[in-house]
């Protein structure tokens, strides 16, 4: 498991990256909203950018990553270093509507077991008897309801980041299946190893926002 300092090295890594690109380009390429600031400097302004329906700042030039709205409290370690990852990764590439599964995805191999665990039995545990209660948490995160398995929905988890989840109720034959599909431009936009981290915390969002049921 990582250690503070591994994830305070992430950061300051992910800024060093941060620091390199022109962030009113990136924030283009990302789905941002670039705000330049008066200052004048270079690369001196403010992408906002949502995550799982929170509205995050990233500050130029240094890459200082905070909520938009005061909550007394700053995002966690991963949560900056996931939304400078998302936004230095980020080349605009036009989402595809083309659907593949993690086993599609390079290098993803060795976090199959981890994506199950973390993100597959998470949502199979809170929805697998009750689908139809994924529709209204995936609302509220900006979700829609799709076509697809006996329930489904798409959840913008960044702004070119869209993940689906599929489910089918079980019956005498076969258990209740859950599926987690992505667009194939994810690899645009993030690493592998923050598809893992991504789908985690859109499950557990999902499943905190559906309470017990």
């Amino acid at each position: 498991m990582p250690t503070q300092e591994d994830f305070l090295t992430a950061l300051a890594i992910a800024r060093g990256e941060y620091e390199k690109k022109d962030p009113k380009r990136q924030a283009e390429r990302a789905g941002a909203l670039w705000v330049p600031s008066g200052s004048g400097a270079e690369g001196s302004g403010s992408a906002e950018l949502p995550f799982l329906g929170t509205p995050y700042v990233i500050r130029g030039p240094g890459g200082d990553v905070t909520y938009r709205e005061k909550r007394g409290k700053e995002p966690a370690l991963w949560e900056q270093i996931l939304l400078l990852h998302y936004f230095t990764t980020a080349d605009g590439v036009p989402i595809s509507g083309k659907w593949i599964s993690l086993k599609e995805i390079p290098d993803s191999r060795l976090y199959l077991p981890t994506f199950e665990k973390r993100a597959v039995l998470p949502l199979l545990g809170r929805f697998g008897n009750r689908p139809e209660d994924i529709r209204e948490a995936a609302r509220a995160l900006g979700g829609r309801a799709e076509d697809g398995g006996d329930v489904s929905v798409t959840v913008p988890v960044f702004p070119r980041v869209p993940i689906s989840v599929l489910l089918w109720k079980g019956d005498e034959e076969f258990p209740p299946r859950v599926q987690i599909l992505f667009d194939r431009t994810i690899v645009r936009y993030l690493p592998t190893e923050d598809i893992i981290l991504t789908s985690q915390m859109m499950a557990f969002r999902l499943t905190a926002l559906a309470g017990t049921g």
